[in-house]
């Protein structure tokens, strides 16, 4: 039996991880929807902000996901290549379906217990983990921090997490210190998670 050409082991890789982004992002969508939005607790990078806005504005937070994160899938494209343009659009689109899905159903899991904060946590991380490790990403904010780890011995995760102190001082000012540190705390667990999945 002849090997197959590389081009058709490149598409057979291609296609084999597409179910896995659209997994990735699904996860990512229950822990804010079904956690963090519902608790008061806010994500990082422009999922963040989006929900900011969301929350303010009130405007559909699935709609938010994918306007303000269009140019940084443009940028994936010139700095990352069009593969990755390409899954990271797919994470995105798969996480605005998943969200404005899920925005039907009425919050059914309430509290602030450390253990509601931990899953949410390990739920965003791994849903961010698993579409990084197959070539994509879910926010902008991830592909700035690929960049920066490619230039730096910072990891992903931890570039992630430094882009995204701002996004908290924010938090603060509109959730009050004590959302603001509970958030921080959730993105610190779901940072960690990213580096595990990613590795």
């Amino acid at each position: 039996m002849q090997p197959k050409p590389p081009y058709k082991l490149y598409i057979i890789d291609f296609f084999s991880k597409i179910p896995w982004i659209i997994v990735g992002a699904f996860t990512a969508a229950i822990s804010l929807e079904v956690i963090l939005i519902p608790n008061g607790l806010i994500d990082g990078g422009i999922t963040g902000i989006s929900m900011m806005l969301s929350e303010i504005l009130g405007l559909s937070l699935s709609s938010l996901l994918l306007l303000l994160n269009i140019p940084f899938v443009l940028l994936g494209y010139i700095h990352l290549g069009k593969r990755f343009a390409f899954s990271t659009m797919l994470g995105i689109i798969a996480l605005t379906l998943s969200t404005g899905f899920l925005e039907v159903f009425p919050p059914f899991l309430f509290g602030s217990s450390i253990l509601l904060v931990f899953i949410g946590a390990i739920l965003l991380g791994l849903g961010i983990g698993i579409v990084l490790r197959n070539g994509g990403a879910l926010d902008g904010t991830d592909v700035l921090a690929i960049l920066i780890s490619r230039k730096t011995s910072y990891s992903v995760g931890e570039s992630i997490f430094i882009i995204n102190i701002f996004i908290f001082i924010l938090a603060f000012l509109m959730f009050g210190l004590m959302g603001a540190i509970v958030s921080i705390i959730t993105y610190f667990i779901a940072t960690i998670v990213v580096d595990i999945v990613r590795t």
